[in-house]
């Protein structure tokens, strides 16, 4: 049931990109293009289906990404189609995440469903698939390891898969298995996730499917199948995409042409920025990455040779990377800006679903698509809402407060609750006592100047650690009222903290097993399946229909 529902303008965290991407601003329909013209003919679905010619590798690049899961009949229906000369592709995608991770991942995936069956029934001429592609050739493991979750309290606690991990570490996430400490995950879950109807049963799935010895992006695939398998979603690994070597000619592209794709994100890069909007992602010289030996390394210049490159610790003339690109493309995946360009090359696809920063860089890649020859899909907006429980439903009731209000860092909240809940006449009088502090020291001052000028500094200080007495003092009689007030307190900072987590939207920390221990998987699926049928221009806040 959506309670409200809000422009993305009205809430934090959403650029100034985005807001004027969601409302249609000149400047976004000739960064993309087929935005429009995706809903209006057939041409431009006709265009990418000609262009497209990859489809022998793609059915196999599918299965042995889905290796971990058994097909049901309709996933397999979507396979075949996808080697039809009419058949499209409505992509999404994420890097792994543990516990599925963070809300907007199952948004994304049930808006880019949602979208697929819209157009099957608008042009039934084509068939739409929906693909999930899985960006695990990223070296990012701290961030892939761990998933946020809240205690019956509602305090925020970040888990992780496996400890000890640093953002120093090139290992491909796609390398990663879990090893014994997972076991210790799960029982420290099992702890912090409140008691809910459904904790156990959430947890013993879990624990059925992250065991020691399996790889992370197996786990992950395996996850998001038991919630999207039966709407026939697809699966396609990064990390096996590179594997085929059907990156080849564009990676031998890049590496031929050196400076060449820089040069044209720099130009765009000033248009955007003439337009006022600020640049989401760095180009750099070669936007490749090689990889050796499961570690993943950037190509740049060298400090040494300016003639010379460096990727870890070898150091390439551009002749003998394009060399070892030519006889093992296996070892080679693409940098941010051009990875859709290579997600496209290797996938049909009409639709992108992304995020707010996903479309950030996105404005910044269309003449990359012109220049590797890959046609150019519609980058369209994901779904956005935050979920709201019982308990905090029955407290926003209760203070006639919407969800909005905790939309902001606590800090500004607890101004608010300041002037609500403590003693406005205290506050005067600490006000009152600062001012007669400065003025009796200015007079003493005064006075004693005459006597001796260095005396000046000594009585400044004098006066400086009395007015920090009188904060301390102030302080401490806040505190004490805050504890006549705690349980008003309590309740705001628990809002807080769901709705606006350590600074951010919901749906970008938490993950979707507290949803999930509250009202089931299938319900809560649903909700946001439902959700993924509005429209994807605002966000929404979403009550949970549940009984305790």
């Amino acid at each position: 049931m959506i309670l409200h529902s809000y422009e993305y303008n009205t809430l934090p965290g959403f650029s100034k990109l985005f807001c004027d991407f969601i409302n249609h601003n000149p400047f976004f329909d000739e960064r993309f293009p087929a935005n429009k013209i995706i809903f209006e003919n057939t041409s431009y679905l006709k265009n990418i289906s000609e262009k497209y010619k990859n489809r022998k590798q793609i059915k196999s690049i599918i299965e042995k990404s889905s290796h971990s899961i058994e097909l049901n009949n309709l996933q397999k229906q979507n396979l075949e189609l996808l080697t039809n000369e009419n058949t499209l592709a409505i992509v999404t995608g994420q890097q792994v995440g543990f516990l599925g991770g963070p809300l907007y991942t199952l948004i994304k995936i049930s808006s880019a469903i949602n979208l697929a069956e819209k157009l099957n029934i608008k042009f039934p001429e084509f068939n739409f698939v929906p693909v999930f592609w899985i960006e695990d050739n990223d070296h990012d493991n701290l961030e892939a390891s761990q998933s946020t979750v809240y205690n019956t309290d509602y305090d925020i606690k970040h888990i992780s898969c496996m400890e000890g991990l640093s953002k120093q570490d090139r290992t491909c996430v796609s390398e990663r298995k879990f090893d014994k400490s997972i076991l210790n995950t799960f029982d420290n879950l099992s702890l912090i996730l409140p008691g809910e109807k459904f904790k156990q049963e959430i947890i013993e799935k879990f624990k059925s499917i992250y065991k020691p010895g399996q790889f992370w992006n197996d786990a992950f695939i395996e996850l998001l199948n038991s919630w999207f398998g039966e709407k026939g979603l697809l699966f396609i690994k990064a990390s096996e995409a590179r594997k085929s070597g059907y990156f080849s000619e564009l990676i031998l592209k890049e590496l031929g042409n050196a400076g060449q794709t820089q040069q044209i994100i720099q130009e765009v890069n000033g248009k955007i920025e003439q337009n006022g909007y600020h640049i989401q992602a760095k180009s750099f010289e070669v936007n490749v990455f090689l990889h050796e030996s499961n570690q993943r390394y950037k190509i740049v210049k060298s400090k040494i040779d300016n003639n010379k490159y460096e990727s870890g610790s070898n150091i390439f003339s551009i002749d003998e990377i394009r060399k070892k690109a030519e006889n093992e493309p296996h070892l080679f995946s693409p940098a941010v800006l051009l990875r859709p360009v290579f997600q496209d090359y290797i996938l049909p696809t009409a639709a992108y679903i992304c995020g707010p920063s996903e479309i950030g860089y996105s404005a910044q890649i269309k003449e990359l698509y012109e220049y590797f020859g890959v046609s150019m899909p519609a980058f369209l907006p994901r779904h956005s809402a935050s979920f709201v429980d019982n308990r905090i439903m029955r407290f926003l009731e209760k203070q006639k407060l919407e969800p909005i209000y905790f939309t902001r860092k606590f800090n500004e909240i607890e101004k608010v609750l300041k002037n609500i809940l403590f003693d406005k006449e205290i506050e005067k009088v600490f006000e009152k006592a600062r001012g007669q502090i400065k003025d009796n020291y200015e007079e003493i001052m005064n006075v004693t100047s005459k006597i001796d000028a260095t005396l000046i500094r000594t009585g400044a200080s004098a006066c400086h650690k009395s007015l920090e007495n009188l904060d301390r003092l102030e302080k401490k009689i806040n505190s004490a009222q805050k504890r006549v007030n705690q349980l008003i307190y309590t309740n705001y900072k628990q809002a807080s903290n769901f709705f606006f987590p350590e600074g951010t939207m919901q749906e970008r920390m938490f993950s979707a097993i507290n949803f999930m221990n509250m009202v089931g998987e299938e319900q809560f699926i649903k909700t946001i399946g439902d959700l993924t049928k509005e429209e994807a221009d605002k966000h929404y806040f979403v009550k949970m229909e549940y009984k305790i």
